[in-house]
Order: C-alpha cells, then structure tokens, then sequence
C-alpha cells in the first residue's frame, strides 16, 4: 500500500520494504535492549551502540575526518554543478564523471571511517541533509557544512532520547535513528515524483 503511486515500481516496493523492515528490526532490538535479552537475527544496522567510544576512537577519526571534511568543503563549489544537466556542465568544460567519482570517494572516505568506528547508525546520512536542503537551501557551500553539525546533532539527538525513553534502560543510537529513520524514508519517496 505505501509502495502506491500512480501504479507499483519494483524499485519502489523493494525500497519501502527496506524502509518497513528497519523500523520492525529497530524496534525488536529496542525491546531487546528493555528487557536484556539478545535477538539473533537482528540486523547490522542497529548493533552499532555509540555510548562505549573513548577518546582513542575520537583520536583514530581525527586525521581521516579533517582529511574528508576539508575535501567536501573544497568540492562543494563543484557539487553544486551537478544540480545541472549532465550536458550543461559538459559544456561548462567540467568532466561530469570525474566530478561525481571524487564527490562519491569524498563521501565513501567519510562514511567508511565513521562507520568502521561508530558502528552503523542507519539513516543518518539521509534525514540530515534533507533536513538541511529544507532549513539553508541547496547551495552546496552552506549546505555540506550545515549538513555535518546537523548530522552531529541527529546523532546526539538519537543518542540522548535512547539513553531518556527507557530510563534505566539504554536504546542503542542506532536502534533510534532505524525506528525514525524508516518512515522518514517513507515519507520521502512516497513525494518523490521519480517512479
């Protein structure tokens, strides 16, 4: 039913599936860490629990951070060229392939060490900047930096509100952004005009 637009696309109905089944897994972990029991089968993306991180975890981010956030703030000029029609940017004199394949290994750089850190905290890097593009705009100057502080913020968001609902219990970060992540995932391709 929520795969329903104008007809059904399989893209779409896989992705809405994807979408339902992170919230479910999210909540049966949630249930999991309430009551102290272990689910087997819960997906990677809620194993991930930010609330053991030390300070040597921050050190090993630190050089491979400052590395990817200086890359994707000197390539936000040029993302914004992407906004446009591969044929105009040609035109422009910009190679759109090596454009996209730099913005891609700048994002995959900073996801990587992130997530080989912190765990997967799973729909992060899609409710920050689409939150983002609605608060500044899609100019992509202000746009990638307000993204990394609200990406920040969502996270120590989710991290405090799994630490508060079920007090003395903790709900991993993780377990949070699956359970508001997936209908905002929802929401977004059920506007999407794209079939």
């Amino acid at each position: 039913m929520l795969s329903w637009r104008s007809g059904l696309s399989p893209v779409r109905i896989i992705l809405i599936g994807v979408a339902i089944n992170a919230v479910f897994t999210g909540l049966i972990s949630a249930l999991g860490s309430i009551t102290g029991s272990k689910q087997s089968g819960v997906m990677a993306i809620v194993n991930a629990n930010i609330s053991m991180k030390t300070w040597d975890d921050v050190y090993n981010l630190l050089i491979y951070v400052l590395i990817g956030l200086t890359a994707a703030v000197l390539a936000a000029g040029k993302s914004n060229l992407l906004a446009m029609e591969d044929k105009t940017v040609r035109n422009l004199g910009v190679n759109v392939i090596a454009l996209r394949l730099a913005v891609s290994c700048i994002a995959v750089l900073l996801v990587s060490i992130s997530t080989a850190v912190a765990g997967t905290i799973s729909f992060v890097g899609l409710i920050a900047p689409h939150i983002a593009r609605i608060m500044v705009g899609s100019n992509h100057k202000v746009l990638i930096p307000f993204s990394i502080l609200l990406g920040g913020f969502t996270v120590l968001f989710a991290d405090t509100v799994g630490r508060a609902i079920a007090q003395p219990y903790e709900i991993p970060a993780a377990v949070v952004m699956a359970v508001i992540g997936g209908p905002f995932f929802i929401v977004l391709l059920r506007r999407s005009d794209k079939p």
